[in-house]
């Protein structure tokens, strides 16, 4: 799909034509469309025509009025993409912006000059590969006159003095700006260690100069004027004067006497005593020496090629040729694509308009400048590299057929299929609470909760796509609006040109790839030089630029980088959607704060494991999660020292449980004595870690006491016959010489027992006499009461046998005096 979008923008049509047939592979369920051209052109025609439409442009801006600009968006948001066949096939589209040409001036290039393909199936083409050209003289000179109004006028190479490519890279390297030049970053910010204490009045090496050095000498004579001139280029003094002067006027000869070239008169330079001339003096006119013949020619000798004309009506344009800048300074070549013809880089490699522009276009200027010195100094030689040729690849299979169709048709399906596609994401997603709308913007439907917000992220990848399809959208539309009849021709330029140089107010791609702002700058920049010229005297300031290749070579290039890009993220996004993630197989990196979190799960996942391969094929994934339930009880059960066991456990299960809670547990008290040590001797402890750490080593003792305490009642007490005895022993002396007397247990029978019986079964029936509802468990005491009721005398037998047997009594504190 980028590709796709890159190819149709490649082949837009061009100002001058109203529509363009282009050749298109598409898959056979309609699914994908490529434009299958490369829009070569031949370089001087293509100036010649582009320079047509300045011209024009600039006349019908100043012509009207009122110029209006189309709107942005040209079609709403849920208005469906206009269908072809039914509304665009069958309209006659609107006359293009062609300015007429005179057919006697511009005989040469009269017939071809708004073709698609000029000249195609004439000699001065090679064919319909259409790859090479050549042209006669009067077609240059033509195509030369018509481009005038985008052709620098300098000619003298001296105009370039500290001002060329050799002395910005100078000035980089020794971090100075030429006056109008750019400014950089140095290029070295290292200090020679060996000169810090050394400076420019105690070295010996050390030039002084007393006065501050201009910027200009530093750079003329770098090795002169700076101390440690590094990375620096020497650039051409001066070039031989050039006394050729361009005409304004077309009937003037060829050679002619030009007004701005001031005649020198001999008066100023001849001797005031001299009485012969120089020419005298060798011809010998006005010699008094008789002895010498006085020389004369012959008669009959005639000057050479005396017979033939000095000029002829091509010469003037030859010579004007022969001084003019490339691609007009030859008269063969090869094509190029239209996206490769730069019709304003030489407007910011010359020097800024002196007539004070505004603050805004002298820093475009600096800033191109600096852009193009940077791509100079970055610029590397072409590797050779095997061609790849990714239509030819589908063409050869059997799901790609190749046609001709309009572009607009071509854009449209593009469009929808890149619509069609975004949406299959979404709906892949099932994420039926967002709605994207015809001109790709993406809408919820409804107030999101944060998990459908969650859920309904995207990464970059599928935003930025979406908008480059917008501003594709935005294009494809204005094309259909213009064929609708809506716009005119230059109201469609100059929409395509403001769709171009408002990217950022247009579309949010920036927000996806923040270095698209490069080509936003750019396009600013540009539009900064564009306007600044286009709308001087007699035009005025407002919409109405159609001037739009400079913009649209940006958002080519920019889309030529991002392709190899979009596709890694587009391939990463789609087999993520359809196989799922691959980051369990990779090993990451545990962070300080997860290591114990890390260890438990490796040591879950590696019971899991055992579990998945002693348990049969067919059982249920839900008893894996039972037995996991059991895991973390035992765990809970090992850390509050209770007795863990689940009756009916399979003995291999519980075995696994068993290993797996003695492994965590020895990791786990290992762990809490490494941190007490590292406690102990002082070293950084994290606060919640020193707190963990009491607790694990208080939990330890309990363990260890209530294990002690067991074992005592289990094998205790540990002494020894003789030791028992002597402890009896004097116990029985220390209670004699106390005067003890024991307390006399209770006689069996006593008179008032049942009366005392039935006073505690009231007390204790009085309780429930209040409430007026009783749950389950009261209602047992209840009958428990009553039964005692209805039999004293059992009830209290069973209380005296159950006071007789019972092992634990009451304490009774007894103080010694």
């Amino acid at each position: 799909m980028p590709h796709a979008v890159l190819k149709l923008l490649e082949n837009m049509p061009m100002p001058w034509e109203s529509a363009r047939e282009v050749k298109v592979l598409y898959h056979v369920n309609g699914c994908l469309t490529l434009v299958n051209e490369i829009p070569r052109v031949i370089e001087p025609v293509f100036f010649a025509q582009w320079a047509m439409m300045w011209t024009f442009m600039r006349k019908e801006k100043a012509d009207r009025r009122l110029f209006k600009r189309m709107r942005f968006p040209p079609f709403d948001d849920e208005e469906p993409p206009l269908s072809w066949s039914e509304n665009l096939e069958d309209v006659e589209p609107a006359e293009p912006i062609q300015m007429e040409l005179n057919e006697d001036e511009d005989a040469a290039v009269y017939e071809w000059f708004y073709d698609h393909r000029p000249l195609l199936d004439t000699p001065h083409v090679n064919g319909d590969s259409y790859k090479s050209w050549n042209l006669t003289l009067p077609q240059m000179a033509t195509l030369f006159r018509l481009s005038r109004p985008l052709i620098s006028d300098v000619v003298d190479k001296n105009y370039f003095y500290l001002f060329d490519r050799k002395s910005f890279l100078t000035g980089k390297a020794l971090n100075v700006a030429l006056p109008g030049g750019p400014r950089f970053e140095p290029l070295y910010k290292d200090i020679d260690p060996n000169d810090e204490d050394f400076g420019e009045f105690n070295a010996i090496d050390r030039i002084i100069f007393r006065n501050p050095v201009r910027t200009e000498f530093r750079v003329a004579y770098p090795y002169l004027y700076n101390s440690l001139p590094r990375s620096v280029h020497l650039a051409w003094h001066s070039y031989p004067q050039i006394v050729f002067k361009r005409s304004d006027n077309p009937d003037l000869p060829a050679f002619h006497f030009d007004h701005r070239i001031n005649p020198i008169s001999s008066r100023a330079v001849a001797p005031k005593n001299l009485t012969i001339s120089h020419e005298d003096e060798l011809f010998g006119v006005g010699n008094n020496e008789e002895d010498e013949d006085v020389f004369e020619l012959p008669a009959d000798v005639e000057p050479f090629l005396n017979e033939e004309e000095l000029f002829n009506d091509d010469t003037a344009a030859a010579i004007e040729l022969w001084w003019a800048p490339f691609p007009f300074d030859r008269r063969s070549g090869r094509m190029v694509r239209a996206q490769d013809v730069p019709l304003i880089k030489q407007w910011y490699l010359e020097h800024a308009p002196t007539d004070k522009p505004p603050v805004k276009v002298r820093v475009s200027y600096q800033k191109l400048l600096k852009n193009f010195v940077l791509n100079e100094v970055h610029k590397k030689k072409p590797k050779s590299q095997q061609q790849q040729n990714l239509m030819r690849s589908l063409r050869q299979t059997k799901f790609f057929q190749q046609t001709t169709i309009d572009w607009v048709e071509a854009g449209l399906q593009v469009c929808r299929q890149g619509f069609n596609m975004l949406n299959l994401l979404i709906h892949r997603k099932n994420l039926t609470y967002l709605h994207l709308d015809y001109n790709f913007n993406l809408k919820p439907v409804k107030t999101l909760t944060t998990k459908e917000r969650k859920k309904s992220r995207f990464g970059n990848a599928f935003h930025l796509m979406r908008e480059i399809l917008r501003l594709t959208k935005l294009i494809v539309d204005a094309q259909v609006q213009y064929r609708l009849g809506n716009i005119d021709p230059f109201q469609l330029a100059d929409g395509i040109l403001y769709a171009f140089n408002h990217v950022g107010q247009l579309t949010g791609m920036y927000r996806y790839k923040y270095k698209l702002m490069h080509q936003i700058r750019s396009c600013k920049d540009l539009k900064h030089l564009i306007y600044y010229r286009f709308n001087s005297a007699p035009v005025g300031k407002g919409p109405g630029c159609g001037f739009w290749a400079p913009a649209w070579r940006v958002w080519l290039f920019f889309m030529r980088g991002i392709i190899p890009l979009l596709e890694r993220w587009l391939g990463n996004l789609l087999s993520r959607q359809f196989e799922g993630r691959h980051s369990k197989g990779v090993a990451k990196t545990v962070t300080k704060q997860r290591v114990e979190s890390h260890f438990d799960l490796e040591l879950r996942a590696s019971v899991m494991a055992d579990l998945m391969d002693m348990m049969p094929e067919g059982i249920k994934q839900n008893k894996v999660n039972t037995v996991l339930q059991h895991l973390s009880e035992a765990w809970r059960c090992w850390k509050s020292n209770i007795p863990w066991k689940v009756p009916g456990l399979p003995a291999p299960i519980e075995n696994i449980i068993l290993r797996y809670v003695k492994a965590k547990a020895d990791w786990w008290i290992s762990v809490a004595h490494y941190n007490r040590e590292r406690i102990r001797r002082g070293a950084t402890v994290d606060k919640t870690v020193a707190k963990k750490n009491v607790g694990r080593l208080t939990r330890l003792w309990l363990k260890a006491e209530q294990e002690r305490q067991h074992n005592h009642m289990k094998d205790g007490p540990y002494v020894s016959s003789e030791e028992a005895v002597a402890i009896y022993t004097t116990t029985v002396h220390w209670l004699e010489s106390r005067k003890f007397s024991p307390i006399p247990f209770p006689s069996v029978s006593y008179k008032h027992d049942t009366k005392i019986l039935i006073l505690a079964l009231e007390r204790l029936r009085e309780a429930y006499s209040v409430k007026g509802r009783l749950n389950q468990s009261q209602r047992e005491e209840l009958a428990l009461i009553e039964q005692a009721y209805d039999s004293p005398g059992t009830t209290l037998e069973r209380i005296k046998r159950f006071l007789l047997t019972q092992r634990a009594f009451k304490e009774h504190n007894q103080s010694c005096v």
